[in-house]
């Protein structure tokens, strides 16, 4: 016979994933077999709709979820890899999904994409897709700042690989894969560099994110080379978003207009923020190169399409999605960090960037 339920426990204050199968089972008062079977959805455990909906409810109460880490990848139930990314709709994650379906496809096992804003803010949505043995594993978009926590929590329930940044999350099973940052954003400044351009810009991302913490080094450290260096007043932060280039460049402008002079050229942390930048150019009665040279991180194919045409430089998206999915397939029980530096980042020059003029400065 069941016993009776004792009081549930505040969920207050406990660790997501710390909580364990033992925790439910005493809080729906029931022994943890009876937990596993109605938590698992075993139609042979004998238990009456009344208990089950106790063990649920202790469930969900304390953050419970399965900890399908501890379950080898070899058990897979249904051949399904999870991509997280940052707004599916940037076409700068193509490479990354292209490379990680081939990959994916090559070890018969298919790749659900979804929204890592989602996942990570949204709690319904986290539990959701982390509960009842969706994807055997997740390859989750890193280096955008203040989710690291969230990520950890997936990685106690998910075998987890990071893509696009070095982890910043303690765990030893945590392996992330990106790309040599600092090399892209040196490649762009050296380009800007040898076409004469003495003072140099940057648009980027938020002040804690890895990504731009490191796209930012590699200006720094190529301005440092030609006896330069990268002034504050010459730097914004912002979002990711081609609005993030747009109120960036008006940061920018209005600092401009209270007097001084300002750069010949511009570094946009990525091309979505270049795009802005060269939309609302003209709004500051700015000419895109005459006034102000703009070069991005990552090629799209929008890039050489644009009015001007837009420098960028290429990382290896492709390869990185490929060595995602083959490190979450190894099954190994150790992290590490993977930095893909083959293929190099790539420079692609167009009109976007030109010597600097006598109108620009």
């Amino acid at each position: 016979m069941d016993a009776p339920p004792p009081s549930t426990p505040s969920p207050a204050g406990r660790r997501r994933g710390a909580v364990r199968l033992a925790d439910v089972a005493r809080a729906a008062g029931v022994s943890v077999p009876l937990a596993s079977r109605v938590l698992n959805a075993d139609a042979s455990a004998r238990a009456t709709a009344e208990t089950k909906a106790r063990i649920l409810e202790a469930a969900d109460a304390l953050g419970y979820v399965p900890n399908i880490a501890a379950k080898s990848l070899r058990i897979r139930r249904n051949g399904l890899i999870g991509l997280v990314v940052h707004d599916l709709s940037s076409p700068i994650h193509l490479e990354l999904m292209r490379g990680a379906r081939a990959e994916a496809a090559a070890h018969s096992h298919f790749l659900v994409l979804g929204d890592v804003d989602e996942l990570l803010e949204d709690e319904q949505a986290f539990r959701t897709f982390i509960s009842g043995n969706r994807v055997d594993g997740l390859i989750v978009q890193g280096g955008h700042g203040g989710f690291d926590q969230r990520i950890a929590d997936i990685a106690r329930v998910l075998p987890t690989v990071i893509v696009n940044a070095p982890s910043r999350v303690e765990r030893e099973r945590v392996t992330s894969v990106y790309p040599d940052e600092e090399a892209g954003t040196r490649l762009l400044t050296e380009h800007l560099l040898g076409l004469g351009h003495t003072r140099i810009g940057l648009v980027s991302g938020p002040h804690d994110s890895t990504t731009g913490i490191l796209r930012e080094n590699g200006v720094t450290a190529a301005l440092a080379d030609a006896g330069l260096a990268l002034r504050a007043e010459d730097v914004v932060h912002t979002d990711w978003l081609a609005s993030g280039g747009r109120a960036g460049l008006a940061e920018l402008a209005a600092r401009w207009s209270a007097g001084g002079d300002r750069p010949t050229a511009l570094i946009a942390g990525n091309s979505l923020i270049g795009i802005g930048i060269l939309g609302t150019a003209g709004d500051h009665g700015l000419a895109i190169p005459d006034d102000l040279s703009v070069a991005a991180v990552h090629d799209t194919w929008i890039s050489e399409h644009l009015v001007p045409p837009l420098t960028t430089v290429s990382l290896p998206l492709y390869a990185m999605g490929v060595v995602s999915v083959r490190q979450l397939l190894a099954e190994s029980t150790e992290g590490t960090e993977i930095m893909v530096a083959d293929p190099p980042p790539v420079l692609h020059v167009r009109a976007s960037t030109a010597r600097p003029s006598r109108r620009s400065g």
